[in-house]
């Protein structure tokens, strides 16, 4: 069994994960969701910890995918709908900044003395108990409260969010309007599959869905995975795992940074500024690489190759698209749809991490990354051409604005 087959096999579980996420979360809502998929994974943790075989390591690794699909699906979900549009940019990107340092302590831990038994019992204890115990001190979402006609409970939850001071009766009545101008409250997946097909919401879905299918293979999921490998093969003399714990760093770096103007700055300039650079990035480090085997006229600048791989993990960690996930369909659908995303999501991850090395052998390095430099700018051109721009706008208002977009185009 390789190292990349444990790593990869994750995202077999996890497309299994998505696929069936959203029957809990349009059933139980993502808030229960989430308090039933983190003992599962603390359990894929114990089982990895304790695993005899390598086959129930590969089991262990399916199970945490399984687990991670709803987690992934049902906290973006849930961040989204509880939070103020004024704010919502600066909590996704606090989500994806947790998610980075965690990625950055399991890193740390696995360069220590301890075994990987260890450090798998020691991961499994901090990234599940500890969200398990916040979550059972905070209520469900409200507007997935609304679509289950509790609005009670929604009015509640909104002053748990907001403060006893907001008006929660204004935004609770644009909650249910929008609910009721979208075809009332679905309540069932299959009510919600039914709606997903009008022109307004299918638009974006298949949009998405191309987006972040389309993420992975401008280096979004290669880079982390290969860095040490991506290191090795530029032959610099620098130590191949400081160079990981550098990029990784950098990406925590640029996740903070982007959650500080995330809400200052409109969506698209912001994705089309980070884009170009890390195309740029991509495409200068294929250059090196083109130059290694062409003359070896760069190589005496071997801080080069660190350069491009820290400065694509700085601006790739822009959030952008995580928030497109959730705040460009309904919240009578959105329960459905964003496990959907998830899906080619992870599709898409697992197919770049097993083609990368054939895209290697067959267009060699320099050719891999002038891959990825050119998936960027198609994404670019994407994204600007057909997304709305959706900052500073609440949920409802970005549904009413699609659905007037789609009625005028008609």
């Amino acid at each position: 069994m390789t190292v990349l087959s444990a790593g990869s096999v994750i995202y077999l579980g996890a497309m299994v994960g998505s696929f069936l996420a959203g029957l809990p979360m349009v059933r139980l809502g993502q808030r229960v969701t989430l308090l039933i998929a983190l003992p599962l994974s603390f359990a894929s943790w114990i089982a990895l910890a304790l695993a005899p075989s390598a086959w129930v390591v590969l089991t262990a690794r399916m199970v945490q995918g399984f687990a991670l699909s709803l987690t992934a699906s049902s906290s973006n979900t849930y961040v989204a709908e509880i939070a103020h549009n004024s704010i919502r940019g600066r909590l996704m990107a606090g989500m994806e900044l947790s998610r980075q340092v965690g990625s950055l302590l399991i890193f740390c831990l696995g360069v220590s003395s301890l075994t990987w038994r260890q450090v798998a019992l020691t991961t499994g204890l901090v990234n599940t108990v500890l969200p398990f115990v916040g979550l059972l001190l905070l209520p469900n979402s409200p507007r997935w409260l609304a679509t289950q006609n509790r609005p009670d409970d929604a009015r509640r939850a909104l002053s748990f969010f907001r403060g006893h001071n907001y008006d929660t009766d204004k935004e609770l009545e644009a909650i249910i309007s929008q609910l009721q101008k979208s075809s009332g409250k679905q309540t069932n997946v299959l009510q919600q599959l039914q709606q997903i097909r009008e022109p307004a919401i299918l638009r974006y879905v298949v949009v998405m869905s191309f987006v972040l299918f389309f993420i992975h293979f401008n280096g979004a999921s290669v880079l982390p995975a290969y860095v040490v490998l991506i290191m090795n093969t530029a032959q610099v003399r620098m130590s191949s795992y400081v160079a990981a714990i550098a990029v990784c760093l950098t990406k925590i770096a640029g996740t903070f940074c982007f959650g500080l103007v995330i809400d200052r700055i409109n969506r698209k300039p912001l994705f089309t500024a980070t884009s170009l650079v890390s195309a740029l990035s991509m495409a200068v480090l294929g250059s090196y690489f083109f130059d290694q085997t062409h003359g070896g006229y760069f190589q005496h600048l071997e801080w080069l190759p660190l350069l491009c791989l820290t400065t694509y993990a700085f601006f790739s960690a822009s959030p952008v698209i995580s928030l497109l996930r959730t705040e460009l369909f309904p919240t009578a659908v959105r329960s459905t749809v964003v496990p959907i995303l998830y899906t080619t999501f992870f599709i898409g991850a697992f197919l770049a991490l097993q083609t990368y090395p054939y895209m290697v052998a067959e267009l060699g390095p320099h050719g891999a990354f002038w891959v990825f430099a050119g998936c960027s700018l198609t994404l670019i051109a994407i994204v600007v051409l057909t997304i709305p721009e959706t900052r500073g706008k609440t949920l409802e208002q970005i549904t009413e604005m699609q659905y007037k977009a789609t009625r005028s185009a008609q």
